[in-house]
């Protein structure tokens, strides 16, 4: 089930049937391949306000949703847009299902606000990851403990390049100790692909493997067999940003994505000081990242120090006629 009824109270027919159905759909997506975690995660509490509010009603309406955007402040509008995207998805799974739910149109949808990647310092790597690594957790006595998952999840974000939701969807027979190779399933825009780790990622992966029981099905699992979630990484993550020492530039606070961009760009900058033509090694990094369009991989390009911005290894006649924006978060 996606939620545990409060102890001594039944829930409500409407958070039951909600509840089910949301279960069956996670279940049908998992066994397809896709993510189901950011529904259950961004879905219940909503479940849980409709079904105290409206225990008896039988299906969604636009006044709840309205009820619950004007009832639950989110912090940004993607985050508000997150939130509809994963219900109207599930209103429409509903509808499949036979029922007579409201599903959430484009009036719903807000304009998303275009982040500014926080460029990391060596100093300020330095100082996070020493701080991530010494993080100590509270489930002593726990199989695989939160001290033992962060320091490769961490590494899999800034050595890989990976996307935050992508580690906690990482099953144990995706990953290859032997060759290194990593399956990332269904991430976004529902594309598979493959990476391949260095040395040091593949030896820091198998040290952690090795203290994790064998027949789990997750890559990181908790002890009740559940993965560990993005909220739990980002949960820790605003811990220990606050409390690792540094004082971050302009008032402004990474998220886990900066440690993707900080990747990218960095990769950037190490073929141009090596000499290395960018734009042919472009599409070797568009493929790693997993973009769909080499537009999303030119969005780095803006991240280059100055000096490397008018470097001869970028065609910027041939940026100019493609190049804009990015997609922001997306990328």
């Amino acid at each position: 089930m996606v939620a545990t009824p409060p102890t001594g109270r039944d829930p409500s027919p409407m958070r039951s049937r909600l509840e089910e159905s949301l279960g069956r759909m996670a279940d049908w997506r998992e066994a397809a391949g896709y993510d189901s975690v950011s529904y259950r995660t961004v879905l219940g509490p909503f479940i849980r306000y409709v079904g105290e509010r409206w225990p008896d009603a039988t299906a969604l309406t636009a006044e709840m949703l309205d009820c619950w955007l004007s009832h639950h402040a989110y912090p940004s509008p993607n985050s508000q847009g997150a939130f509809v995207t994963c219900l109207r998805g599930f209103c429409r799974y509903l509808r499949f299902e036979g029922a007579d739910d409201f599903v959430p149109g484009p009036e719903y949808s807000l304009d998303e606000i275009r982040y500014q990647p926080y460029l990391f310092t060596d100093d300020e790597l330095s100082a996070l990851f020493a701080a991530i690594d010494s993080y100590k957790g509270r489930n002593s006595g726990k199989v695989m403990l939160p001290e033992l998952v962060l320091p490769v999840w961490a590494r899999l974000l800034y050595c890989c390049g990976m996307r935050p939701g992508e580690p906690p969807s990482l099953l144990r027979a995706d990953v290859d100790l032997e060759t290194g190779d990593v399956y990332i399933r269904q991430s976004k825009g529902h594309k598979d692909r493959h990476i391949i780790v260095s040395d040091d990622m593949r030896e820091l992966m198998g040290r952690y493997d090795g203290l994790c029981p064998r027949d789990r099905t997750w890559f990181f699992e908790r002890w009740d067999g559940k993965p560990y979630t993005t909220r739990w990484f980002g949960a820790l993550w605003r811990k220990i940003r606050s409390s690792c020492g540094v004082e971050w530039r302009g008032g402004n606070k990474p998220r886990p994505y900066d440690l993707r961009h900080a990747m990218a760009s960095r990769a950037l900058v190490r073929w141009m000081d090596e000499g290395n033509d960018a734009m042919s090694l472009m599409p070797v990094l568009s493929a790693y990242l997993g973009h769909s369009e080499l537009e999303h991989t030119l969005y780095y390009i803006h991240l280059l120090p100055e000096r490397l911005r008018r470097s001869p290894g970028v065609d910027w006649d041939y940026l100019s006629g493609i190049y804009g924006d990015g997609d922001g978060d997306g990328t």
